[in-house]
């Protein structure tokens, strides 16, 4: 029966690759899901690792919550001087951002971003800095400004010309002195990068005295102690920060944003893997459909329900296989290209090393060879009872009969599935995620209860249509 099996795979060439493409394309996305993402979170988790690398401690607005998500509560510039005075201190820096001022373009245009916003920060002069000069100098009159390479490239920013900047209280005229570069590849994620010295930063965006935190450094003195030390001369609103700490709450912050964009890609993965799980089921029913009297004859040459289900199970089972593998690649590649596409589109995305993690691989067999051989099951079982002697007879249709439950199943699932489509859009509920849940659901279960009544209404069309074609001479 494996011999069978081949050489019926071989027969079938086309269909063969055809059926391999359906379930290849889901394992594809699935794949890039998980090489992107994981690629790009180690790739930022390495940069934040290495923007830290010589900060011990950090002092910032205590939060009331838990997560950070990137927003801090400003603190008083006043505590440079407290901070600086600590025993053990040898280096600090103070650091302030604003999102509320926008670099105009020569043309007179405000810059304008796509989905990541506009970052200004004060320069650090330092080697904690992730900000290079890759062209002019760093700022150090209040007049002057740095923007990074890739917003300069795009937007047309000369070195030396004098640009409107946007701040609280309006445009002013400054002098453009340098081009900086975040990291090794500036990978912003499209998001516009500006430097300004510190007490121009806090004029511009109206928070004179006030600083948003103080990278601490003190190679002599061990972290907790410094930490100690520390506290014991902030004010109550403010804490210490063992660096490790706000390291990690970063890189889960990084982590979070970019599972959403993965998250995204997996869904379309799953709606792919559905989609062709109906497409290899209904192969196989058209490939077993056509071999119907050759499953007569090995059922009256002796070979059992059992031996004839396996032999359908098998073919579906080299097909997943080979998805899986070939779909491994495929993912890699899809996740270059998406990496590539979202360069283009202007999200400034670093090189990122490829990850191909157990979980992914396991994820790949999975979908693949599992999708696969449950889309075989049914058409696996219709083959095991095709009775030896009716086969035979002309006029015997393959997997006739199941018409009324086919029927009575789809009655089933389209009730529920209409009405899950309907509380996703007409339902008053302030839940977004219940109502996205709900249209998913319904979608589903409509797809399925179509896609199970389809057959009643083919033969019928396909006969009205095929009618005037009788009457063609030959």
């Amino acid at each position: 029966m494996l011999r069978l099996s081949l050489r019926n795979l071989a027969g079938n060439r086309l269909r063969f690759i055809l059926t391999t493409f359906a379930i290849l394309v889901g394992v594809s996305f699935v794949v890039a899901s998980f090489v992107l993402t994981d690629g790009l979170i180690r790739t930022f988790d390495e940069l934040v690792e290495d923007a830290n690398a010589d900060v011990d401690v950090e002092v910032r607005a205590r939060s009331e919550f838990d997560e950070i998500d990137f927003t801090l509560r400003p603190i008083d510039e006043a505590l440079i001087d407290v901070v600086a005075e600590v025993e053990g201190v040898e280096e600090i820096w103070p650091t302030a951002s604003s999102t509320k001022i926008l670099p105009v373009k020569a043309n007179g245009e405000p810059i304008k971003t796509s989905l990541a916003p506009a970052f200004s920060g004060n320069w650090v002069d330092s080697s904690i800095s992730p900000l290079t000069i890759v062209e002019g100098e760093a700022p150090d009159e209040p007049s002057e400004f740095v923007i990074d390479e890739t917003t300069a490239d795009r937007e047309g920013f000369v070195v030396g010309e004098v640009y409107d900047v946007i701040g609280s209280d309006g445009s002013e005229p400054f002098t453009l002195v340098g081009i900086s570069r975040f990291g090794e590849e500036n990978a912003l994620g499209g998001a516009v990068l500006s430097s300004f010295t510190l007490d121009e930063l806090q004029r511009l965006d109206g928070s004179e005295g006030l600083i948003t935190v103080i990278d601490v450094a003190a190679p002599d003195v061990e972290r907790d102690v410094l930490v100690d030390r520390l506290t014991a001369v902030l004010p109550d609103d403010v804490e210490a920060v063992d660096i490790s700490v706000v390291v990690e709450e970063a890189q889960s912050d990084i982590s979070d944003i970019i599972g959403i964009f993965g998250n995204i890609l997996l869904a379309f993965a799953l709606v792919a893997v559905f989609v062709s799980t109906f497409i290899i089921s209904n192969t196989f029913n058209i490939l077993l459909g056509q071999r119907v009297r050759q499953l007569a004859l090995l059922r009256a040459l002796g070979a059992s329900a059992a031996q004839v289900r396996f032999s359908a199970i098998f073919e579906a089972l080299v097909v997943g296989v080979v998805a899986s593998v070939v779909g491994l690649g495929g993912g890699v590649a899809l996740a270059l290209g998406l990496r590539g596409l979202m360069n283009t589109l202007g999200f400034d995305m670093p090189s990122m090393d490829i990850i191909l993690a157990p979980r992914t691989i396991v994820v790949a067999a999975v979908v693949g060879i599992g999708v696969t051989l449950f889309a075989s099951l049914s058409p696996a079982r219709r083959a095991a009872t095709v009775p030896p002697v009716a086969a035979m007879r002309a006029g015997f249709r393959f997997g006739s009969g199941e018409g009324t439950r086919r029927t009575i199943i789809a009655i089933i699932l389209s009730v529920p599935g209409v009405a899950a489509m309907g509380y996703g859009l007409f339902a008053s509920s302030d839940s977004t995620a219940l109502k996205l849940a709900g249209l998913g659901a319904g979608a589903v279960l409509i797809f399925v209860a179509v896609s199970m009544f389809a057959p009643l209404f083919s033969s019928p069309s396909a006969s009205f249509l095929g009618a005037p074609l009788e009457h063609v001479p030959g």
